[in-house]
Parts: structure tokens; sequence; C-alpha cells
């Protein structure tokens, strides 16, 4: 397939930044970096993933596209709509050929919007989602979906959209993975009187924030010995307090200190240092990167038992509780708190399952097989 170029395109929220992206360009800049002709279509970038600038086609279009859409309400009749979508698109794309792979990220109507066009191409067209957006559309867009390959980042969202729109084909599941050169245990964990809880996430609530301080007000009650560290922001690349925010701020109990936004190697680094990692997620999460990039580190997770996240300890590495619940959030914090071969055991565990199922190394194999499949 060396003579077949696979185009990424983005959504037109999306920078292509390891600092100021989210987990799509995070997913997007380790399956291609080492791929030497696959393209990454994208509103904006900068250069910290590494990608030669000659492979990241910046699409000004996409960010203007983005303003409409908000001035507009998405009121946009679809025929018109689908005819901007290609007037911004197709310039990005005009060097598609015969059989090479337009992989869109998240947006079944850039899709349905680009399929007469890749058709006279003869090219490929690939849907991939990474959360539940696909359910969400009108039928009359979803019917006119033909893409060749349906991509899920779980079983979840497979499901969830096979039931919505069971005349989908081709659906298939690719896992997420984290970077095990970036994230990897510490040669020793020293022994401290106090354990440190690490809460990695946008702070949003249905990230369950809010939910994480209760369960840390709760171990405070019970002197239990824990420090709770909350790293994160409304948005990726840091953002200014919402209300949201400066409530958990001011209801946060003692034992709780708040990061500020982290990537890359400091918030690597914040996971080797914890001895406990907590994902309260409190809606139907499609897999949850935090959980395996806390894995890698050999660190021992609690996370809810909601949408993909059951699916990433199958092997092990978690305990899992209820979303939603404050006290068996805290009781399975505190399980581990005070167990130190327990965590041990966990941790090491989610260490192998990790190596197994979600380095790069195994997600990269895994996209390739399924070009392979798509490209006989």
């Amino acid at each position: 397939m060396s003579n077949i170029t696979v185009y990424h395109v983005l959504d037109e929220a999306e920078k292509f930044s390891e600092f100021e992206g989210g987990a799509i360009s995070r997913w997007v800049a380790n399956i291609v970096r080492y791929d030497a002709t696959s393209k990454v279509i994208c509103p904006d970038a900068d250069d910290t993933w590494g990608i030669p600038a000659e492979r990241v086609i910046r699409n000004p279009g996409l960010a203007g596209y983005r303003t409409f859409q908000r001035r507009t309400r998405h009121k946009l009749p679809w025929p018109l709509r689908s005819r901007l979508l290609r007037w911004i698109l197709n310039p990005s794309l005009r060097e598609v050929r015969e059989k090479d792979v337009v992989w869109i990220h998240n947006r079944p109507d850039f899709a349905v919007a680009l399929q007469p066009f890749l058709r006279t191409r003869n090219a490929k067209l690939v849907l991939q989602m990474h959360n539940s957006f696909l359910v969400q559309w009108k039928g009359y867009i979803m019917r006119a979906l033909a893409a060749d390959m349906n991509v899920f980042v779980s079983e979840f969202l497979k499901n969830e959209a096979h039931s919505k729109w069971p005349h989908l084909r081709q659906c298939v599941v690719l896992y997420n993975g984290a970077d095990d050169k970036m994230f990897f245990p510490l040669s020793e964990r020293k022994q401290g009187e106090t354990c440190t809880i690490l809460f990695a996430s946008r702070l949003v609530p249905e990230k369950g924030v809010h939910i994480f301080l209760q369960a840390m007000r709760l171990l405070q009650e019970r002197n239990i010995r824990a420090q709770g560290v909350v790293a994160g922001a409304s948005a990726f690349g840091g953002s200014k307090p919402t209300p949201y925010i400066r409530e958990l701020h001011k209801t946060a109990p003692s034992n709780v200190v708040f990061a500020g936004y982290v990537a890359g190697k400091e918030l690597a680094q914040r996971f080797r240092e914890a001895d406990v990692f907590c994902c309260a997620s409190a809606w139907q999460e499609p897999f949850g990167l935090v959980n395996i990039e806390a894995m890698a580190c050999a660190v021992p997770v609690v996370a809810t038992r909601t949408g993909g996240i059951p699916e990433i300890f199958r092997e092990g590495g978690g305990l899992l509780v209820d979303p939603g619940s404050a006290g068996q959030l805290a009781d399975a914090l505190e399980k581990l708190v005070l167990n130190r071969p327990l965590r041990e055991e966990i941790g090491a565990q989610g260490l192998a399952g990790f190596q197994k199922n979600f380095s790069w190394c195994v997600a990269r194999k895994n996209y390739e097989n399924l070009l392979g499949k798509l490209l006989p």
C-alpha cells in the first residue's frame, strides 16, 4: 500500500496540535507519524506533533464553516450545506487518486457531502466515530451515508450506532492508544504516608469532577490519608474559568488541589507520581483515553461503569463503580489507598493489558490491518 495516500480529515473544531488539540488530533498524529504517505486536513495546526509540514494541509475554510454553523445554528438546508462542504473540502482533496482513502473523523455530514466526489475518483471513504454524534444525526443524512467502512473507538459506540442505523455496513472497532515512550511506570515507586489520587480530564460536568470532589470529602471525613489532584481545564489547551469550575474551587475539600491544564510530558509525569487514578465520568464515555494512559504508567484505576470504559478493563487494571455514586467511588478509592499490595497488583494488570491491547504500536497494526481489508 506504499503508493496509496490516506487523507485524515479532522472536524472544523479540531486543531492539529499536541497541546491545543483533543483526542482526535492525538489519535491521528500517533497513527500517521510513521507513515510517510498519509496526510492530515485540519482547520489549523502547529508543529508540536513533529509531522512534516508538507503532510499537514491547513484548510481555513473549516474554521470559517464552524463560525458559520454557530451563526446560522445549523439551519442551512442540507442541499446547500452539502454544496458548501464540498466547496470547502474539495480543494484539499484535489490530488486524491484511485484507491486513495479519505478517512473522515467524527463528521458524517462531511462523509455524505464528499461521497459523490470520491466515487468519481474511485477512492475509498472511511468514517471514524470517536463519540456518540452518529446517533444524533438527521435520518435523511444518515440514510444517504454509504461509507466503505465505519470505524468506532469502542464496541459500545459500534453497537449504539448499529442499533439506530442498521443499514451501516462494514462496522469495525479500532481502539485508541497511548504513547509508551511518554507514559511508562516509575522504575521504583516510593512509599509515602499520603496517597496521591489523580483526576485528569476536561473540567465539565459530564466528566464527573464534582463527584470526585464529593468522594474526596468522604475520604476526608473517614480520616483516610489521601491527596486529590485535579488536572485540567474546560477545554483542551487551557481556558478561562467557567461558572462550573468556579463552583468546583469553591466547594472543594481541603484534601484536593487544582493543578491547572497540563499536557504532554508534564501530564505523563503527573500520572507517574500518582498512586491511584480516578475517572468519574457521569455520561456514556465513548472510550476514556486517560484510563489507558494511567495503565501505561502501572497506576491502578477507579473508573465508572459506563459507555466504553468497561471494555478497557476486561483483563484487569481497575475497579469499576456505578456512575454518579460518590459513595461507591469513595469506597473503591479507600480500598486501594489502604492496600498497597492491591494497588501494585492492579497496576501490574493494567500495564500488561495496556501493552497487549492499547499501545500505539498495537493500534497502528490494527489500523494497517483494516486498510488491508479495505484495499485488497
